[in-house]
């Protein structure tokens, strides 16, 4: 079969489909996209809740509790306690299917009957790690997200099997970081960006593999007692290094910036693609056969992935977040752990051959399901014989072609299409396709998309961040009983006391922004490196792409040149 170019229903410009794609949809038995890679990412992240927590209700037990759902959503939701436990089933929300309406209008009615889950974390994280949101396996953490197998984290983003860190995210299988991203099996490495990998004891490095005892030095490959890109003795680096004292905020800011010049002078890596063999993307580490996955390990035979962080993945599509045992996924979101043959899915575990579903565990044979637990055989959260099932599913199929769904502006959604980004149960301004897909409250509401007003709360705060000591020896237990303004947003934060005992265990001072300014700002940044553009090598002229735009860094290298000329 041949490449096919295509014009995209949402933004309208086109986009190729080539012939190993139509291999894929032609295995998986689903129709070719009407939608271009980006649109169908943004559609995905409509429905990727950002970090904004509520206050709410449960709807079972009637406590409040945690919800990442604002407190007058028009859901039924439970906390996770009650959502996990056995006091109610969601098969007892079947309904028949209506084959007078779109299959997607018949959704979205479910989603408003059936109880979702206040909270997406799983029965251990409800008793070891409850202020969390997407996040597994975890134990004594605080307000990390989309993370798995983490101890003694807090304040993170897309964490991995790692151990105390500190407002740190796109941190796997490393221990003791502080203010860090992009790390992989790092040990006591802090204030650093880029991608830096197996190393120990440093402050401030961009871009270090195999590095040791280094500060605020770029482009570092098996370097020991670098500062500020100057080879040094053990003794001389020893001894200017115990001269900084990271302990004092207004140090720790100079040396943060100081060391930011340095970077900005350094010729930077041109893109991140580490122990993988033909692999397209950003950020990727042990892949094979990948090709425009971002952020993303251990995958195999795949297209179009972000936030794959637990082994692995194979022969996936638009598939995001999670991994740990999938295989043949489409157009999925937060789903993983033992799963297979999942599409158009969000919240999916331990299952195999579901379709159009939301929060289901342990289940197969599923279509246009939410919250069944150990099931097979539901459409609809309906029980049907596996005959009648399979018979059913193919008339519903041929319905949604018949009689699809079309939103405000004419998009049409058939069999094939992941959910409408209308229908998406958070409100666009408070999900990631906001970060990657910024659009103005007016937009969303031509969209027919619900939008969150900002509350103008008055915050009681009792003492502002500019007032806080500027050395952490000088910070007594007296300072968790303040609420804190954010220098940034003003709102009131307070210090707990697993973050003050880090602190004050590595030598770091007291923030002065709180903890969800200091997230998204990387966020930003994360997303920022995800962009890549079109440049030429300033040394051999090789064409290749980037996250560095000319005005980011003047002079980029290949990745052939990089090694030649820049790894110090």
């Amino acid at each position: 079969m041949n490449a096919e170019t295509k014009i995209c229903q949402h933004c309208k410009t086109s986009f190729v489909i080539e012939p190993e794609d139509f291999e894929f949809y032609d295995k998986i038995k689903v129709p070719p996209p009407t939608f271009c890679p980006r649109c169908r990412l943004q559609r995905r992240l409509a429905w990727f809740k950002a970090f904004r927590l509520y206050k709410r209700k449960c709807d079972l037990c009637g406590e409040e509790k945690i919800s990442m759902y604002r407190p007058d959503a028009p859901y039924v939701v439970y906390c996770p306690e009650c959502w996990l436990s056995d006091k109610w089933n969601a098969a007892d929300y079947g309904v028949d299917y209506d084959f007078s309406k779109p299959f997607f209008e018949q959704f979205n009615k479910q989603m408003h009957r059936v109880p979702l889950r206040g909270l997406a974390i799983s029965k251990d994280a409800t008793e070891f790690t409850p202020f969390t949101n997407h996040c597994s396996n975890s134990k004594n953490s605080y307000l990390i997200f989309y993370s798995d197998y983490d101890e003694d984290c807090l304040y993170g983003f897309y964490l991995a099997r790692s151990k105390s860190l500190l407002d740190c995210s796109g941190i796997w299988e490393s221990e003791g970081c502080y203010d860090s991203m992009n790390g992989f099996r790092n040990s006591r490495v802090h204030g650093s960006r880029g991608d830096n990998h197996n190393s120990i004891d440093c402050f401030f490095v961009r871009d270090a593999i195999n590095a040791e005892h280094c500060f605020g030095s770029a482009n570092l490959h098996n370097k020991k007692y670098v500062l500020f890109n100057e080879q040094l003795s053990k003794e001389e680096y020893e001894k200017k290094v115990n001269e900084i004292d990271l302990g004092s905020y207004k140090t720790y800011q100079e040396m943060k910036t100081k060391s930011e010049e340095v970077w900005k002078s350094s010729i930077p890596y041109p893109y991140h693609i580490n122990y993988s063999e033909n692999s397209t993307g950003n950020h990727i580490i042990y892949c094979k056969n990948c090709k425009e996955c971002y952020d993303s390990g251990y995958c195999e035979n795949c297209k179009y992935t972000l936030l794959i962080k637990n082994p692995s993945v194979k022969d996936s599509y638009d598939y995001t977040d999670w991994g740990e045992g999938a295989e043949r996924l489409y157009e999925c979101i937060t789903a993983g752990n033992a799963i297979r043959d999942v599409k158009f899915s969000q919240d999916l575990h331990a299952s195999h051959d579901v379709e159009y579903s939301k929060s289901c565990f342990a289940s197969a044979y599923l279509f246009g399901c939410i919250g069944i637990k150990s099931g097979d055989y539901y459409i609809l959260n309906k029980k049907y014989g596996k005959k009648e099932f399979f018979e059913m599913r193919g008339k519903i199929i041929s319905h949604m072609a018949e009689i699809p769904y079309k939103d405000e502006i004419g998009r049409i959604y058939g069999y094939g299409e992941f959910f409408p980004t209308k229908l998406a149960p958070h409100d666009y301004n408070d999900t990631f396709a906001n970060f990657f897909f910024p659009i103005k409250k007016e937009m969303a509401s031509q969209e027919g998309l619900t939008w969150m007003e900002t509350p103008q709360i008055e915050y009681k705060t009792t003492i502002n961040s500019d007032d806080l000591p500027d050395h952490i020896k000088e910070a007594t237990d007296d300072v968790l009983n303040k609420s804190i303004k954010c220098e940034t947003c003003s709102r009131g934060y307070r210090i707990i006391p697993q973050e003050l005992q880090f602190l004050k265990h590595y030598n770091f001072p007291l923030p002065r922004r709180c903890p969800f300014c200091r997230l998204e700002e990387k966020v930003r940044r994360w997303i920022w490196q995800l962009t890549l553009v079109d440049r030429n090598c300033d040394r051999c002229g090789a064409a290749f792409r980037t996250n560095y735009m000319k005005e980011d860094a003047p002079v980029v290298y290949c990745k052939k040149c990089y090694y030649e000329e820049i790894f110090i």
